[in-house]
């Protein structure tokens, strides 16, 4: 995955509109999720904290957890 489209499937999941369009982002590109994808992930999460908005960090970091245990079978 380049930088590019972890960004654009950072920026789907951010603006899901509930869990049911969540979870569709997230079952139909869990499979392109790899390194390159998860160090996105934690930058915008270091954003939403350096903004002050913990609530939005935590929540997209619990995203992100899920979805690596998906990727990953941890």
């Amino acid at each position: 995955m380049t930088h590019q489209e972890a960004q654009t499937l950072l920026r789907q999941i951010i603006q899901a509109k509930d869990k049911d369009q969540l979870q569709q982002i997230i079952s139909h590109n869990v499979s392109r999720c790899d390194g390159v994808f998860f160090a996105e992930l934690e930058r915008v999460v270091e954003q939403f904290r350096v903004k002050g908005d913990e609530s939005s960090a935590h929540k997209l970091k619990e995203v992100g957890d899920f979805m690596a245990r998906l990727r990953f079978m941890i």
